[in-house]
């Protein structure tokens, strides 16, 4: 009987996206050029003299080179700086004419020439990622058991820089998390799951034009159906056709992969969490300390919180409060109390089975959405609650 092995397609043939710089370029943009004809030549300039401080420079900078997609509040901040429109620092991605790689080749300073990880680092990503599925076990899981944060794990299985740059301590919970203790280890591993046809199947899913083009196209699309104006709904008309013409509109479960929206990180690993408390308005409630703590009895991070008003009926009062653990959306199951959380704000919502994922809604504000329209946030599933 012939063997498995013996039936792959040559891994050297696999249709992936080799430059690193393309793979993790997200959000193409004029924010630059912008800036410059505006008068100002470099960032910290425009940053200080804008008052453009609720983006701190670091993340403006990631935004500027296409690192990360921004939230819908900083593209509108940003639009505000430059006083323009905010669909006006928007490239028309959907242009036939459109080059991705010479965008961001454009725009990637010489200190960033090792941007994203060759082959070899894609297959240690693709290796690491399909050894987390053999053991069951989300990002978030990683950090527990093999000390690698959740972050980390995505970044190293989407090969966002050589493998080799990682510090030493990273690379040996790789080896550990593979199941070994040294490079060697992980380079056996790396070939069994190639025997068995594994790693041709995720190399796929991580880095193939389409996989890439799908998630990219996925989390744009987000954005822009989140920004006010005729323009932002006529782009984002535009993008969603090209999508369905092209076979895109698949679902994606985790857009977070490519270098979704990140911002301030309000979820505490500590067994005593501080308590924030929330002001809500339209469904979201925004998050600050309170000077108060609450100690937990779950292991993952996870926030502590009170809402100001109900936004699920009168099931779950004001006065209550509400402790969340963070948890991998592949992990929402039955029906569950979600918290969506962008930077230092959450909507709490109930999520229940509908298709393939999930629908997501709130009675006050009456409001309904589903994961996949929702992928540019963490979830965090409610775990206690505390009755004053």
């Amino acid at each position: 009987m012939a063997t498995v092995a013996a039936n792959l397609v040559d891994q050297s043939q696999i249709p992936v996206v080799e430059s690193g710089i393309v793979r993790t370029t997200v959000f193409p943009n004029k924010l630059r050029q912008m800036r410059r004809e505006a008068g100002y030549e470099m960032l910290t300039d425009f940053v200080r003299e804008t008052g453009l401080e609720q983006i701190n420079y670091t993340r403006l900078a990631k935004i500027e080179r296409g690192q990360i997609f921004p939230r819908p509040d900083e593209v509108l901040a940003i639009a505000k700086a430059l006083k323009v429109e905010p669909m006006d620092f928007f490239i028309d991605t959907v242009d036939k004419d459109f080059d991705r790689e010479r965008w961001a080749r454009e725009h990637i300073e010489a200190s960033l020439t090792f941007r994203g990880g060759a082959r070899a680092d894609m297959r240690i990503g693709a290796a690491l990622r399909q050894r987390r599925r053999d053991l069951g076990l989300s990002t978030t899981d990683l950090k527990k058991k093999f000390g690698m944060p959740s972050a980390t794990a995505s970044r190293i299985e989407n090969a966002e820089r050589p493998f080799f740059r990682w510090p030493d301590k990273i690379r040996k919970s790789a080896a550990k998390i593979m199941g070994g203790t040294s490079a060697r280890d992980i380079a056996r591993k790396v070939e069994a799951y190639e025997e068995d046809g594994s790693l041709n199947r995720v190399m796929a899913e991580l880095f193939s034009e389409h996989s890439l083009n799908v998630r990219h196209n996925t989390a744009l699309l987000m954005l822009v159906r989140k920004l006010p104006g005729k323009r932002a709904e006529k782009f984002a008309d535009r993008l969603e056709k090209m999508m369905a013409e092209k076979g895109q509109d698949e679902w994606v479960l985790d857009a977070s992969v490519i270098a979704m929206p990140e911002g301030p990180d309000i979820f505490s690993e500590g067994k005593k969490m501080p308590i924030l408390g929330g002001k809500t308005n339209n469904g979201w409630t925004h998050l600050s300390e309170t000077g108060d703590t609450f100690t937990r009895s779950f292991d993952r991070p996870g926030i502590a919180f009170s809402l100001d008003k109900p936004v699920l009926g009168p099931g779950i009062p004001a006065s209550a409060l509400l402790v969340f653990e963070l948890i991998d959306k592949s992990e929402i199951k039955g029906e569950m109390i979600l918290a969506l959380v962008e930077g230092t704000r959450v909507r709490v919502v109930s999520a229940r089975p509908a298709g393939r994922g999930f629908k997501l809604s709130q009675v006050d504000p009456d409001w309904q959405s589903s994961l996949a329209k929702e992928g540019n946030v963490r979830v965090a599933k409610l775990s206690q609650i505390e009755m004053s």
